[in-house]
């Protein structure tokens, strides 16, 4: 001590002062206190403004912890203005030939664990050993600065013979490897639980996605019902309409309101024989290379794309899978209209529903001409009657599909 006294450690943390080193390592192990100082009989610590004047002291750190990978910058000099002399730790010997020459590890390694963790037993710096393997520098010289009043070394003789100590240090590495096996299991069984948890919230949104498209499906087939229950409505107002009209021009003539047998009979021939001609002058145009585009039709069905692109903005992808398919049954029926499957769609299709229906598509094929059926098995149908079948509506229709396709701009105008 500077001032004569017997040398003892003080705990940086609470002041507290220790006789001995065993007294310091109790009081590290019961507060987690690390930090010690050798400090002088009155509990000073040595090195500081009381100690004699001119006497150069250096702090002594002592842990009672095993040290982390943050400690092997290993102990750093004090700036006091002049050159620092850096020299190997010094540690105990019996323990350094004990690791070296009887366990067979490097001397700069050994050093290194025996200065670190403040080892008293070959067992403790064997532990730091294995945390801090992978270290860059454990096989690199430790240098650290000279201390002024170095601790008096401990000489003493390993009780253990070469035999013993090395069983003990297979003893050790097996423990280790052993500790290591365990760290390895516990972190295969996190990770398979954590695996099992994606697992578990893949299919929870999964479910979900699926519940929201299905609640979407049965939103749009609803909206759908209730616009085709409303275009029904007014076609029955308009039937009615022109029945009364009818009824009331037979009135102004002095004629019965209802028509005779004889005159049903005339007027359903007039309106075969207006039919057939009409078919006829369009087969004629048709083989010629001209033919007459079914205006009203073609404005009804335009409409319904525009509805769909414009309702349906959001998603084009959607919108234009449901165009490719209505072309595709367009284009079907135009190649083979004697092909009853061709001309009958079934409802409950998935791939319909989902192209198609998904975005109200049906109600363009309702207004093509596909009529809305029960079949024998009572599934819902739309089928177009080979009557019905109009080559020159599928080409006008299908030019209208390609341009709704392919023109960036349909229905913005």
């Amino acid at each position: 001590s500077t001032h004569g006294g017997a040398m003892r450690l003080r705990c940086g943390e609470c002041d507290a002062t220790f006789a001995t080193l065993a007294e310091a390592k109790a009081h590290g192990a019961s507060t987690g206190h690390e930090n010690f100082a050798a400090a002088d009989d009155d509990g000073r610590v040595a090195g500081t403004p009381d100690d004699d004047a001119g006497a150069e002291t250096t702090t002594t750190t002592t842990t009672t912890t095993t040290t982390t990978g943050d400690d092997t910058d290993g102990a750093r000099a004090m700036d006091t203005g002049d050159d620092v002399k850096m020299i190997e730790p010094k540690v105990r010997e019996d323990l350094l030939l004990e690791l070296t020459e009887l366990m067979g590890f490097g001397r700069h390694k050994a050093i290194r664990a025996l200065h670190f963790s403040g080892a008293d037993s070959s067992e403790r710096a064997i532990d730091w050993i294995e945390r801090h393997e992978e270290d860059a520098d454990i096989n690199e010289p430790l240098l650290i600065e000279d201390p002024e009043h170095a601790a008096k070394k401990v000489k003493t003789v390993s009780k253990l013979t070469p035999e013993e100590a090395k069983k003990k240090a297979d003893e050790l590495r097996r423990n280790a490897a052993a500790r290591k096996a365990e760290r390895l299991l516990e972190e295969a069984e996190m990770e398979r639980l954590r695996e099992q948890e994606r697992i578990r919230s893949g299919k929870e949104l999964l479910a979900a996605k699926k519940l929201e498209d299905d609640l979407s499906l049965k939103r749009n087939a609803e909206a759908r019902a209730a616009e085709k229950k409303e275009m029904d409505k007014a076609r029955e107002a308009i039937r009615v309409k022109i029945e009364e009209d009818r009824k009331e021009r037979r009135r102004k003539l002095g004629l019965p309101e209802e028509l005779t047998p004889e005159e049903q009979e005339e007027e359903r021939k007039r309106e075969e024989e207006r039919a057939r001609a009409a078919a006829e002058e369009l087969a004629k145009k048709a083989a010629n290379g001209l033919y007459v585009k079914p205006v009203s039709k073609l404005e009804n069905l335009r409409k319904h794309l525009v509805d769909i692109k414009k309702a349906f903005a959001e998603d084009t992808d959607a919108v234009t899978t449901c165009f490719n398919t209505l072309l595709v049954y367009l284009g079907n029926v135009s190649r083979a209209p004697d092909e009853e499957k061709f001309r009958s769609i079934k409802m409950s299709n998935a791939a319909f529903q989902k192209r198609v229906a998904a975005v109200g598509g049906e109600i363009y094929l309702i207004e093509f001409g596909f009529k809305e059926t029960t079949d024998a098995d009572g599934e819902k149908r739309l089928v177009l009657a080979r009557e019905d079948v109009d080559q020159i509506l599928l080409k006008t229709a299908g030019e209208e599909l390609h341009g709704a396709i392919n023109n960036p701009f349909f229905g913005m105008l």
